[in-house]
């Protein structure tokens, strides 16, 4: 063994370990190092080893167990021959490397937490929106009905004064048909009034509508169970069941017109 100088440490201890006859099983059984760390060491790869410290560990354990010399040992490590490692000891070969390791683990961790963290973030958004659409969807709609004001003539016709300025009386206007509605579930309305022309809208729940008529008044409901009427001042009801589509005409047929 003494005759061939070695070159390198794992030939160093390759050639003690079959100088004694052991395989390299047999050492991974005597010194509980797994066979394939000790392939390694024997193949200076030094690659698999976390740390100098547990590498020059395994490195005096194994020269320790096939009888090689200690110092011997120690030197040809701390002068690995490859290219790579000249004018570097051996705890800065492993020691960067064991720091690249560190360094990959840490960006590894700090890539899980960003995806965590922006599916946490995906999850609130998304459950934020779809409880506003809902809120937006249920939301009662505020429905203004504006009286309908005639337009009262000027007391002063082209520069002269009204021979009555006290008052000015605006006659009523008789209509042949009132009919009110109280939308209790959504539905929808055509309606047609006199000689104009159809006028469809979407009713929603507390809706109150008043619809009224000089001659003739009629109305298609889409949802005779979701509204309540009353025709010239008597409660008449729903006019059908829910989702029942009727057609009402007032002042109705069968009477003289009011």
């Amino acid at each position: 063994m003494d005759s061939e100088t070695p070159k390198t440490v794992g030939e160093y201890l390759r050639t003690s370990r079959e100088s004694i006859g052991l395989t390299v099983d047999e050492i991974s059984l005597i010194t509980k190092i797994r066979a394939q760390y000790i392939e390694a060491i024997e193949n200076d790869d030094f690659s698999m080893f976390s740390s100098p410290q547990l590498l020059k560990g395994y490195v005096k354990l194994l020269a320790k167990t096939v009888k090689a010399d200690d110092a011997k040992t120690a030197a040809l490590l701390e002068s690995e021959a490859g290219e790579n490692f000249k004018g570097k000891h051996i705890e800065d070969i492993v020691g960067k490397r064991f720091k690249e390791e560190i360094r990959k683990s840490e960006d590894f961790k700090k890539r899980i937490l960003t995806i965590v963290f922006a599916g946490i973030f995906f999850i609130i958004l998304s459950y934020a929106i779809i409880k506003v659409y809902e809120y937006i969807k249920t939301a009662p709609r505020i429905h203004i009905a504006l009286p309908f004001q005639p337009p009262v003539k000027s007391l002063v016709s082209e520069g002269r004064p009204s021979v009555n300025s006290k008052s000015v009386k605006i006659p009523k206007t008789n209509y042949a048909a009132v009919l009110k509605g109280k939308v209790i579930k959504r539905t929808w309305v055509a309606v047609k009034i006199d000689g104009g022309s159809v006028a469809t809208s979407m009713l929603y729940v507390g809706d109150r509508e008043v619809w009224k008529a000089k001659e003739r008044l009629r109305i298609k409901i889409g949802n005779a169970g979701g509204i309540i009427l009353n025709y010239n001042g008597k409660d008449i009801g729903k006019p059908g069941a829910e989702k029942q589509v009727v057609t009402l005409s007032f002042p109705p047929k069968h009477s003289g017109g009011g």
